[in-house]
């Protein structure tokens, strides 16, 4: 009997915990999500939840002016940095930071905490402080989710803004994404890594000699298209055309024995032909 009754409780108690498994999740009042963003080589991720407006009064009501407010509902608000960047003029290491603001009618204070990981602002303490600047506030029509976005980027900086209600603000996130370059050049050396290093010293114009001493490296490892013809436009560029037109006939050479013709086979060929002129 006893037996019995052990076996039953025990098909109760996994029948239950099945059902649990099975239950669908309960729709959040103010739902998760996040933002994403490259700039230049480093990764930045926003993570938040999305109150809405309903028609309340956001600012100086739901939200007071003056005091520390998460920035968004549930768990804290958190940015994530692959890099050191300077943000609002304030060095920041690599890692996930709380991302706390104290509205004002004039002016936001924007915070960012090592403390990444309390429930609300109630257990916010400033010595956690990794960084601390003001914003100037500006006027914008309805936004009824809390909206985090990067209106801007190039290769070096993003500004990231914070829309909800009839007020955005933003601020600027920038890296040393040349220096970042150098640094994984450095730490990988493969074909691939230092012949997009000398690539892209080659596009943006920064240290030929660099380039060259890079793209070298990625052809002793593995000579190929690729690597081929970035070296023959260092050559060309430092003057020396007939080593340009000898290195980029090879690189030709070497894209004709592809299963799939480069991208940009034909642009190679042209620039040969004007080097030949």
């Amino acid at each position: 009997m006893k037996r019995l009754f052990a076996i039953a409780f025990l098909t109760f108690i996994v029948t239950i915990s099945s059902l649990q498994a099975q239950a669908p999740a309960v729709p959040a009042a103010s739902p998760a999500a996040s933002l994403y963003q490259v700039i230049g080589i480093s990764e930045v991720t926003v993570k938040y939840a999305r109150p809405a407006v309903k028609g309340r009064t956001i600012y100086g009501g739901l939200v007071p002016y003056g005091e520390v407010w998460r920035t968004g509902a549930n768990t804290n608000t958190t940015i994530t940095l692959t890099h050191e960047a300077t943000i609002g003029g304030v060095k920041v290491a690599a890692g996930t930071y709380g991302l706390f603001t104290i509205p004002g009618t004039s002016e936001w204070t924007v915070i960012l905490s090592k403390d990444n990981t309390n429930w609300g602002s109630g257990n916010y303490k400033k010595e956690n402080d990794a960084a601390r600047f003001t914003v100037k506030p500006e006027k914008v029509s309805n936004v009824e989710l809390l909206t985090f976005n990067f209106d801007t980027v190039d290769s070096d900086k993003g500004y990231l803004t914070i829309a909800w209600a009839d007020v955005k603000i933003g601020f600027d996130i920038v890296f040393e994404s040349h220096k970042n370059v150098l640094d994984k050049l450095k730490a990988d050396v493969s074909w691939a890594t230092s012949f997009r290093g000398a690539d892209y010293l080659l596009k943006s114009g920064k240290d030929h000699d660099l380039a060259m001493k890079y793209i070298d490296i990625s052809i002793a490892i593995d000579e190929n298209y690729n690597n081929l013809k970035v070296k023959a436009q260092l050559l060309a560029k430092a003057g020396k055309k007939a080593d340009a037109i000898a290195t980029m006939d090879k690189a030709l050479g070497k894209a004709a024995g592809m299963k799939n013709p480069p991208f940009d086979l034909d642009a190679m060929k042209k620039l040969l032909e004007e080097w030949k002129k």
